[in-house]
């Protein structure tokens, strides 16, 4: 996958992710932050919810709350998600799309699933990431992009599938853009398959499974579903052998700088910058949500990556 893979990182640690709910009661799996650590490059936060079989009136979302000092990242496998803020975005995200949120100096949004899935019951599957906004842009102006999936660059390489979400990877740059500079993307293999992946030198690097199980880094440490890798920083490739047919997030970033203060939905650099997210959230600052704006039809999509590679 390059031209130039002379340094091959090594893989320093292999972490399961830890199960928690969201919202109103869905299990996630959260693999960032964990013990000892706060961040792979500027990703604060890696939750993987399903795949999950809904019945008809079953399906879970997270209700109406605020973010500040953030940028939000949701990346569908399987299923419809509908999305609404403060801004006045409506937005239904199928698979192998994503929704892009930056909450900057502050937002109001709903997510959940999609109105036919909530009647009918579904499949879903999908990642919130987290992403911290540096000192200096924590009251960035609000945003939000819907990002479709003829967006992402997809690169058939080396006998896998890489979906780039953000950075640049074999002269194509993913679409997720922001003052952190992450690199993200998702990767599919068949079992048996070996491979370098071309990664910045000098980030912080990680990799989630989604499924599957293989041996990552030049010591081939083995990790399997619902576990993350984290790898030593220096080198501009990542070894990996696929042992059965694997589904990964390799995701990371320039380190972050310092303690970050987390209370619930907010992040901040002070106790001062949380308490004044806080009582804009609470005299309305954030804005509101219009629920009576109209819900778009369900996206058309067709991606390869999301079928057998």
């Amino acid at each position: 996958m390059s031209n130039r893979l002379a340094d091959s990182r090594a893989a320093t640690t292999v972490l399961p992710a830890m199960h928690t709910l969201e919202g109103e009661g869905f299990e996630v799996r959260r693999a960032i932050p964990g013990p000892g650590f706060q961040s792979v490059g500027p990703f604060i936060m890696l939750d993987h919810f399903g795949p999950k079989e809904y019945g008809p009136g079953e399906a879970l979302g997270a209700p109406e709350h605020p973010h500040f000092g953030i940028e939000t990242l949701t990346y569908m496998f399987d299923g419809y998600g509908l999305h609404r803020d403060s801004l006045g975005n409506v937005s239904i995200t199928g698979p192998g799309e994503a929704q892009w949120m930056r909450a900057g100096r502050g937002i109001v949004h709903d997510e959940g699933a999609d109105p036919e899935a909530r009647e009918k019951g579904g499949r879903s599957h999908g990642v919130q990431l987290w992403i911290n906004l540096p000192r200096g842009h924590r009251n960035a102006e609000p945003s939000y992009k819907a990002i479709r999936a003829d967006a992402i660059p997809e690169l058939h390489l080396d006998g896998s599938i890489v979906r780039l979400l953000a950075g640049r990877l074999a002269g194509q740059t993913g679409p997720v853009t922001s003052f952190s500079a992450p690199w993200l993307a998702h990767l599919r293999a068949k079992a048996g398959t070996q491979l370098r992946l071309a990664v910045p030198d000098g980030i912080d690097l990680g990799a989630y499974v989604l499924s599957g199980g293989g041996r990552f880094g030049t010591q081939g440490k083995a990790a399997k579903e619902g576990e993350l890798v984290r790898f030593a920083r220096a080198g501009d490739s990542v070894a990996l052998a696929v042992d059965s047919d694997l589904e990964a997030l390799v995701l990371g970033g320039p380190p972050i700088e310092g303690a970050l203060l987390r209370y619930g939905p907010f992040v901040a650099d002070t106790k001062e910058e949380l308490l004044v997210a806080v009582r804009d959230y609470q005299t309305g600052r954030m804005g509101m949500i219009d629920f009576s704006k109209p819900i778009p039809a369900r996206p058309k999509v067709g991606v390869s990556a999301l079928a057998s590679v």
